[in-house]
């Protein structure tokens, strides 16, 4: 198969060179796995600067998703599949397609369906894409019992973790308590947990650099982190990152209320890594952390129920300690990078098979007639 990949732009990125060799070194996650296990061209702000002169003339006046979503609509039958891997991509994609009455194996990988400016139009625009591959099980019912979409269309994959980097480290001494991530954080509530605690701690949260990102947390903690003698923030390269992992007694991720999974790549790395984690309870994050046994979880933006889970497992190393073991058991059971991509593999093969058998049929009957 050869794929065809629409996926987020991202400032900063690596060169693929510089990424493979990172990868190599141990350096950075196997995020190029998909990409060469796949087949799969990525069709992001990179792979735009590739394209003929007159096109990209064109692309470097619009905004960045317009460009990529023109671009793959043209490239559309030079490829077996194409993939959508961001629901503001997918969606002008197949809105692109039912307005010009054209088809193409189109698969979308969705996290979050359930906002409206996403839902109303995926309900109008199902028809357009074969299978929706989806990472949240609240968010595979919503697909089912809202939008509608057929059970055959969707499959329910599990977020996954590359456990090759993400892995237990020994260190000399776990000094702190980490948190990890930038969506949906509710890092308020966290600092007010710990400002009386006699406990370091590192809020690792800067953003991944997607164009134009903007958080709701932000403003607070930014203002708020001066006056905190215990806390720090900033983002980690992934090295770092992964040495806060190893370095953490314990991992927190606090979340405001959601539907969606938000969360869940944070709590795979801590689990990998071997750490406890504390994490909100919310309707969307439901299908990793497992209470009692992985991890701990709290109300939202209850303080003092965060506070008091964080001294629990303080005074408890020994508890969190065989938390963090059952949780590195957990995500090689069940997350493991190479299997998701498998899983996708896997997926792409049946859906062009189905629409070559589909359209085959179509010429049968033309043909009949």
């Amino acid at each position: 198969m050869k794929i065809l990949t629409l996926t987020q732009a991202i400032s900063g990125r690596l060169s693929k060179d510089e990424q493979l060799r990172r990868e190599t070194a141990n350096q950075w996650p196997r995020m190029s796995l998909y990409e060469s296990e796949i087949n799969s061209d990525m069709l992001n702000e990179e792979f735009l600067k590739t394209v003929p002169g007159f096109r990209r003339a064109i692309y470097s006046k619009l905004p960045v998703k317009i460009a990529q979503v023109t671009e793959a609509y043209i490239l559309r039958d030079r490829y077996d599949v194409v993939v959508s891997w961001a629901e503001n991509l997918g969606i002008p994609f197949a809105a692109l397609l039912m307005a010009t009455g054209k088809r193409v194996p189109h698969v979308g990988i969705f996290s979050w369906i359930s906002r409206p400016k996403k839902a109303i139009p995926l309900k109008l625009l199902q028809s357009r894409f074969d299978r929706f591959i989806l990472m949240s099980s609240t968010q595979k019912r919503f697909a089912l019992e809202v939008l509608g979409i057929p059970a055959k269309k969707i499959s329910l994959l599990r977020w996954p973790v590359d456990l090759n980097f993400w892995r237990p480290v020994k260190v000399v001494e776990q000094d702190t308590i980490g948190s990890v991530g930038r969506e949906m954080r509710d890092y308020e509530t966290l600092l007010d947990a710990i400002k009386d605690l006699d406990v370091r701690c590192h809020i690792a949260a800067g953003g991944s650099g997607v164009v134009a990102k903007k958080d709701q947390w932000t403003k607070h903690t930014m203002e708020g982190n001066g006056t905190r003698r215990n806390v720090t923030i900033a983002r980690l390269p992934y090295p770092e990152l992964r040495d806060l992992y190893a370095r953490s007694k314990f991992i927190v991720v606090p979340l405001l209320p959601t539907e969606t999974d938000n969360g869940t790549t944070s709590i795979l790395e801590a689990m990998a890594m071997g750490r406890a984690v504390i994490c909100t309870r919310t309707e969307g994050q439901c299908d990793v952390l497992e209470e009692g046994r992985t991890g701990l979880f709290v109300p939202p933006r209850d303080v003092r129920a965060l506070r008091d889970a964080i001294r629990y497992l303080l005074a408890n190393p020994d508890v969190a300690e065989q938390m963090g073991r059952k949780g590195r058991e957990a995500v090689e059971a069940r997350n493991s990078l190479d299997v998701y991509i498998n899983g996708i593999k896997g997926i792409l093969e049946d859906v062009l098979s189905e629409f070559q058998a589909k359209q085959h049929r179509m010429e049968n009957l033309r043909y009949v007639e």
